[in-house]
């Protein structure tokens, strides 16, 4: 786990890119919530692949939450599951 990865996620944001990290800030309700919940997983993956994040994804994330889309891979539903 990297320093950064300790940041709050503004925080992590603001070091990526800055320009990113105010268009986060001025999101609201759901478009919140998927922005986050996209960020969250692009930063997850990153971390474990051990490479810095990608600010045109985290632009691309911010721009399809506000077009309310979720273009990140859902949880596996165990329910399916063989």
């Amino acid at each position: 786990m990297t320093y950064n990865a300790r940041l709050p996620l503004e925080e992590r944001l603001n070091v990526i890119d800055h320009i990113q990290a105010r268009r986060y800030a001025k999101l609201t309700g759901a478009t919140l919530e998927i922005a986050t919940e996209g960020i969250i997983r692009h930063l997850r993956a990153c971390d474990r692949m051990d490479v810095n994040p990608d600010v045109s994804a985290v632009r691309e994330i911010i721009d399809d939450a506000l077009n309310g889309r979720r273009v990140y891979a859902e949880a596996v539903d165990t329910r399916y599951a063989a």
